[in-house]
C-alpha cells in the first residue's frame, strides 16, 4: 500500500510539471509573436499612369509589393521593402515581350 501511495503522489508531481512547463512554454511563444518593427512613414512608390497596387504582405520583415495593370505600361511588377527603414531592397519588373 505504500508504494502505491508514493507512485500515486509521484504522478501527481509530474503532471504539475508537466502542465506547468507547457503554460510557460505557451507565455513563451506569445511574447515572442507581438515583436513589431518600428516601420516607415510615408513611401510613394514610382508606378507608371494606369498602374495600381494589387497585394501588400508582410513577410519577415519586410513588405512585399506587387503592381498591377497593363504589361505595355510597365505595371507588372513587384518590390520589396524593409519595413524597419522604408528603402526599396530590390524590384522585379515582368516581361513586356508577348
Amino acid at each position: 500500500m505504500q508504494a502505491l501511495k508514493a507512485l500515486v503522489i509521484g504522478m501527481g508531481i509530474l503532471i504539475v510539471l508537466g502542465l506547468a512547463l507547457v503554460a510557460y512554454g505557451l507565455v513563451g511563444r506569445s511574447s515572442k509573436q507581438d515583436v513589431g518593427v518600428a516601420g516607415f512613414d510615408t513611401l510613394k512608390l514610382a508606378l507608371p499612369p494606369g498602374c495600381n497596387i494589387a497585394e501588400a504582405r508582410v513577410s519577415d520583415g519586410h513588405l512585399v509589393v506587387r503592381s498591377d495593370g497593363p504589361m505595355e505600361r510597365g505595371c507588372q511588377q513587384v518590390f520589396l521593402i524593409d519595413m524597419a527603414s522604408g528603402k526599396i531592397l530590390g524590384r522585379v519588373v515582368g516581361n513586356q515581350e508577348q
